[in-house]
């Protein structure tokens, strides 16, 4: 059994990866740092964080495996700036 760390699960990609995750009997845990609370699940562990600021020393950063589902679109972002901050940064 595993534990997975989530990044971008408010997403589309994300929500699908999450969905799949919690529904998997191999994963025991999925934790799902994000600026807003998720619906709960007996798998998840969603962290409510800074991106700007995140904790270094935090539990749930330990884990078997991290998948990465951060993206997003400039018109969604707002700016070239801003879109670059969430997909290169």
């Amino acid at each position: 059994m595993t534990d997975l760390l989530l990044v971008g699960a408010t997403g589309l990609v994300g929500r699908a990866v999450l969905e799949q995750a919690s529904a998997d009997e191999r994963v025991m845990r999925v934790v799902a740092p994000t600026r807003r609370q998720l619906s709960a699940h007996p798998k998840l562990e969603n962290p409510l964080v800074d991106f700007e600021n995140l904790p270094t020393c935090a539990s749930w950063w330990s884990v078997a495996g991290v998948i990465c589902t951060l993206g997003t679109t400039v018109r969604k972002a707002g700016s070239q700036a801003a879109f670059r901050r969430v997909d290169y940064d």
